[in-house]
């Protein structure tokens, strides 16, 4: 329980204190007023700490709102652990840049030795570097997760992740991180004996991330009890009929049950999913903060509609710690299931068709065509292991033009593309690339900025007309998940410069395939089953139609016209 704010102390054993001091990171705290910048560590207003500084579970994930206190609470059990010799091998404190690091050392760890000389500064040896402090005889190192090399220009790497054996890793604003830096970063617990890891973050899109994890967790949430009715009430369930207002318009934390005033300094934790035990979740918000109005959150949210997308996102995220995506930027399945149709997926195709192919553990392959002009229609979705299977598809599919996914399997796709009667295209997503795609004609390469072909399939997948499916079956159930597990974001760069750009949130293999097949279709002519009546003759050429989905005119660089007179079926 939180509202234990110390323990009794037996008045046989005077040196009890020091003894619960040494084992308890809460009474430690506030035993010894251990001094933050803000003053001194205190359990008042704070209630919600208390336990998490007492918990010593290994693996906590917390997902809370801004300036919640929730970094020093941290900070103050890695200090208290390596005082004590919890942690001998020592501890990683992760940062989503090195930056970040930088202004962590300078601002939040400096003045805790400065302000707290005889309970924390007298135990560290070296404060000459600000990315590694000497505490006791352990170490305590400070890091940014983002990667320092990339091995062939596949593998993410760091040195500076390497050959740190720790204790306690905390990974502060987690969803900010590299997540192939935050698997790197927890190896370095694989030799200890306590392997403490706890993850925190402010939350920023569904599924992803601090918000994925604490669904997996035991779901621990702050439960204020009313005095009234003895009702516990969790503010970020029950948001906003938790806020009432008064009749001069302010508002304050009621009972859901009785209306009466509640206080967050009466609140328990109590965990909604108690059969999990191996990951302690906290979910904790401003609606808990006593230095936030209840006012301001309930009159922003009244006006929610009028606020931008951006807005929004900081609004659930950092007020209600809530993980949030606006509606526009996100596919949903039933976007996609409008556009099935009653046909069952084709096993081969007149053509003309195209490809689009996402390389991985298997091949994942989207096979369409243009029914009519700025129409796309899937007549093939699946998962390959052989990369000859992708020839006897194109053949079968009477396929014009295939685009691949350059990485991770760049030797092997060269060797496929080489090796095709069919033109194969390996393309490239590039951050500068802006506007058409850049199509090498020569090195068969196309160059395309990421955010805009994905842009390019949201906009198809939910226009009416636009994009049509076979009709529902096993395969495209999965197609529809991996379809849906991209999310657009605001991010804010080192520069404060702001762009959009896609999260992944789960597989998402079939929707760069659907990208790379909207490529593809750019060089491939309108269908039309037309019967010659000399059947000795065929179309000399095909005509590339103007096609909305492309993101200007259907001519790649370099072509020097809009009829493509190469065709090596025939047709």
């Amino acid at each position: 329980m939180a509202r234990r704010a110390a323990a009794k102390i037996d008045p046989a054993q005077p040196d009890m204190p020091a003894k619960i001091r040494a084992v308890d990171a809460w009474y430690w705290a506030v035993n010894n007023a251990i001094r933050l910048t803000a003053g001194p560590f205190a359990h008042a207003g704070h209630e919600y700490l208390a336990e998490p500084l007492r918990d010593t579970h290994p693996n906590q994930v917390a997902m809370k709102g801004s300036q919640m206190g929730w970094t020093e609470k941290s900070v103050l059990k890695t200090l208290h652990g390596m005082i004590h010799r919890r942690y001998p091998q020592g501890v990683l404190h992760l940062f989503p840049t090195a930056d970040d690091v930088g202004d962590f050392s300078k601002a939040r760890f400096n003045p805790l030795i400065e302000h707290n000389p005889d309970h924390i500064g007298r135990y560290v040896r070296s404060t000459d570097a600000a990315n590694i402090k000497r505490i006791n005889s352990a170490m305590l190192y400070l890091r940014g997760a983002r990667a320092t090399q990339r091995i062939q220009g596949l593998a993410s790497s760091s040195s500076k992740l390497k050959s740190i054996p720790v204790d306690r890793i905390v990974e502060d604003e987690y969803d900010e991180m590299d997540p192939s830096m935050v698997a790197l970063a927890t190896e370095r617990v694989a030799h200890s004996t306590v392997k403490e890891i706890e993850k925190l973050s402010t939350p920023t899109i569904p599924d992803y991330g601090v918000d994925a994890d604490y669904k997996k967790s035991d779901q621990q949430a702050w439960a204020i009890l009313c005095r009234s009715c003895n009702t516990r009430t969790i503010l970020e369930l029950e948001f906003p009929k938790c806020l009432s207002r008064r009749r001069d318009g302010s508002a304050f934390r009621s009972c859901v049950r009785c209306a009466a005033a509640i206080f967050p300094r009466d609140g328990e934790w109590i965990a909604q999913a108690p059969t999990v035990k191996d990951l302690r979740g906290y979910w904790i918000s401003q609606l808990n903060s006593l230095y936030v109005d209840p006012t301001v959150i309930l009159n922003e949210y009244e006006r929610i509609s009028e606020l931008t997308p951006g807005e929004r996102q900081v609004f659930y995220n950092s007020k209600l710690a809530m993980a949030y995506v606006d509606a526009a930027n996100r596919i949903k399945p039933s976007d996609l299931w409008a556009c099935t149709s009653a046909d069952p997926m084709d096993t081969r195709h007149p053509g003309p068709a195209a490809m689009g192919v996402d390389v991985g553990s298997w091949l994942h392959v989207v096979i369409g065509y243009k029914p009519a002009p700025g129409v796309v229609k899937v007549c093939y979705a699946g998962r390959h292991k052989d990369w000859n299977e992708l020839r006897d598809l194109g053949i079968r599919f009477a396929v014009d033009c295939c685009v691949i996914d350059m990485e991770p399997e760049i030797h092997k796709a060269r060797e496929f593309q080489r090796g095709q009667a069919f033109p194969v295209f390996l393309c490239d997503y590039q951050v500068h690339q802006r506007g058409d795609a850049r199509w090498n004609l020569d090195e068969r390469q196309v160059v395309i900025n990421r955010t805009e072909i994905l842009d390019r399939v949201h906009t198809a997948a939910t226009t009416a007309g636009r994009f049509i499916l076979p009709r529902r079956s096993q395969e495209l159930e999965e197609y529809v998940i991996e379809m849906c597990n991209l999310v657009k974001v605001l991010v804010e760069h080192k520069d404060g410069s702001k762009a959009y750009e896609y999260k992944q949130v789960g597989p998402d293999h079939y929707r760069h395939a659907t990208a790379y097949l909207l490529l593809a279709l750019e060089r491939v002519s309108v269908y039309q089953p037309v019967i010659f009546a000399d059947r000795s003759q065929g179309p000399a050429a095909a005509v590339m139609d103007y096609d909305p989905l492309s993101l200007g005119s259907s001519r790649g660089p370099g072509m020097g016209q809009a009829i493509i007179d190469y065709n090596p079926f025939g047709r």
